[in-house]
């Protein structure tokens, strides 16, 4: 079995990291999520690749914290298989070197199992909010149907 293949969902998934939280807004279906500590570590580090290998994205993860390395990659598993199930992160056919990832010193000295702290107090908003329709062109935009019309005489 090949080891699952995962990206971030863009641009169905925005995200702004401050001051070391994460936070993850999914257009899709308003909710929105903060991620801390190892999670926003983890984040970083799936937003700097094309695409990740499941497996071993984890191990990598693991071998760069103080732990039981197979408890972490577990750990690490696990929150990669909650963004999935939220819809932040899917399957992919793009390719990148594992290799590539390179952690140029450890991410932390202990690890902290990664939380993905779910709202959705805010998805009526998030949803009527146009600006989730933006494309590389930019927004506002006027829809097909309405530039055609708009020029006709």
């Amino acid at each position: 079995m090949t080891d699952a293949r995962l990206t971030i969902n863009a641009p169905h998934v925005i995200h702004e990291s401050i001051d070391g939280e994460v936070v993850v807004i999914n257009l899709e279906n308003g909710n929105y999520y903060s991620l801390r500590g190892s999670g926003a570590e983890i984040w970083a580090l799936l937003q700097a690749q094309q695409a990740v290998a499941k497996d071993a994205f984890a191990d990598r993860i693991a071998q760069s914290y103080d732990g039981a390395r197979d408890e972490v990659a577990a750990a690490v598993g696990d929150f990669l298989d909650e963004l999935t199930a939220e819809g932040l992160l899917v399957s992919t056919d793009s390719f990148t070197d594992d290799a590539a990832l390179l952690l140029a010193e450890p991410l932390g000295t202990a690890f902290e199992r990664p939380v993905l702290e779910k709202y959705t107090d805010m998805q009526d908003l998030v949803l009527l909010d146009p600006v989730h329709e933006v494309d590389q062109q930019g927004w506002p935009q006027q829809r097909p149907s309405t530039a055609a019309s708009a020029s006709a005489p």
